[in-house]
Formats: C-alpha cells, structure tokens, sequence
C-alpha cells in the first residue's frame, strides 16, 4: 500500500518520507517528478523553473496538472511508494494518508535552524521566520483552493493527523507503520495522535472524570484537555510519544492556526 504524507510548514515531513524511504518504499516527491519533467523537456530545473512561473503568472496551470497527472499514474501503477507532497493525498486516494502537525513556535524554531544552512530561503529571525510560514500558509490555501477547489488543512481529509513537536522522525515513521496496518486489517479508525506532553491543562472539573477517550479543543493550534485526564496522565506515566485524541470544538485562531479542525468535531 501507498503512504501520502504531507504536513505544516516545519513539520519534518520529509524527513518522516526518507526514514520510510530506507524501510523499503519507494519515494516520489514533487520535487523529483518537477526534474523528471525538465529532463524530459530537455532543460535545466532552472530553466524549467522560469518557464513554469512565467506561464503561471499568466493563468497557465498545465505544469501543475502534469504533475498531478504523474502523481496520479503512480499512485494507480506502483505499490509501496512514499509520497512526499502537499497533495499527494488528493491524488492518489488510494494510500494510508498522513498530515504531520507541528506547534508553530516549534515550526518556526526549525526553518530558521535551516535557513541558516540554506542559500535559497533566509530569515532575519525567528520570530520573522514564524511571521512568514504564517503568511505562506495563508498563500496555499487560497491557492490550493483557487486551482483545486479543496482545503489542504482541513485534517478531515487525512486517515491519521500525528503531531511531531516532541518525537523524532524515526518515531513517527513506526507510528505511521503501526497504524496503516491497523487500517489494512480493518481494525482503524479516523485519528488523531497528539504528544501527550502537549496537551494543556485548564480549570475544567469535566476533565477531572474518568473516561476512555481524551477530548481536546483546539485554539492557535493550541490544544486543551476538556475530558479524559486519567487517560492523558496514564499515558503520560507510561512514557507514550503518542495519544489518540478527539477534537471536540474548534476555534477561530486569529490566523495563527495551521489546521482546519471544523469537520473533526466529535
């Protein structure tokens, strides 16, 4: 089976990509079906890059659906492959698909990290670098929704939400594993896995009873314990990475939000 993994701005989810790379799945990026492109034009990358955003600046789309078209053919044609990419999942619907969250001040701490190393993307700080993954993904949902119709962080769309703040990528990788062969054996559902060490505590005795499921709400990306603590310090106690949780209410965030948990409300 296919794995589609996308995620926020900072999420590691290309990293997440190439540790499954190295447990045997084939990998595709859009970045490796954009050069496969221009080899086939018989340009450069940044030859084909110019042309692409000169015809984009005109309304020309037809890159963007060769890619698309690509993605498609490879989800339908090969098994096990690993796709790293923003739409992947819409693409190839036949896959285990996977968004990666991540806290922005987390998100932004590791860009910046980057961008130190980096010659193509630089920021003057950390909070400048927060400012613009902020404004990026602003830009991609209105474009994603100009081009396709569909809303790229809205977290109904994917078979497991897993937050990576306080795992490694080597952790996520087996998590993602675990779970798409609960799905191939019938035994999933629709989750989402928060790092129990994220979840916030608030002055809610609701929260005080015992239950089996832990319920969340979420505000700017911010998620706070509104049932289940006896499951959330079991958890915690028991040293898990990882905890599956329900979004119970969403909030208006004032834009700091990556995510769209409007459809997960349980």
């Amino acid at each position: 089976m296919n794995i589609t993994i996308t995620g926020n701005l900072g999420s590691g989810k290309s990293s997440v990509a190439k540790i499954l790379k190295e447990r045997g799945y084939e990998y595709s990026s859009t970045g490796n079906i954009f050069r496969q492109l221009a080899m086939e034009k018989g340009l450069s990358v940044e030859e084909f890059n110019k042309q692409v955003n000169e015809a984009a600046s005109r309304g020309d789309h037809s890159v963007d659906k060769m890619i698309d078209d690509t993605t498609t053919r490879i989800g339908e044609e090969q098994d096990k492959v690993v796709f790293d990419s923003r739409l992947a999942w819409h693409f190839a619907p036949k896959s285990f698909k996977v968004f990666i969250i991540t806290d922005i001040d987390e998100a932004s701490r590791r860009v910046f990290n980057d961008s130190l190393r980096a010659n193509s993307e630089s920021y003057e700080s950390q909070t400048a670098c927060r400012k613009a993954l902020i404004n990026r993904q602003k830009l991609e949902t209105v474009r994603y929704k100009e081009i396709y119709d569909i809303d790229y962080y809205d977290m109904n769309n994917y078979n497991l939400v897993i937050e990576s703040t306080n795992a490694s990528p080597d952790e996520i990788a087996q998590e993602i594993l675990d779970k798409m062969e609960e799905y191939q054996n019938g035994s999933f559902e629709k989750m989402m896995e928060l790092n129990p060490s994220s979840v916030k505590s608030a002055e809610n005795l609701d929260a005080n009873v015992k239950s089996n499921t832990i319920k969340v709400s979420e505000k700017g990306g911010i998620f706070t314990l509104i049932a289940g603590r006896n499951k959330l310090d079991e958890a915690i106690a028991q040293g898990k990475k990882f905890v599956a949780v329900k979004v119970s209410s969403s909030e208006e965030s004032g834009g700091d939000s990556f995510m769209n948990f409007a459809n997960m409300v349980r």
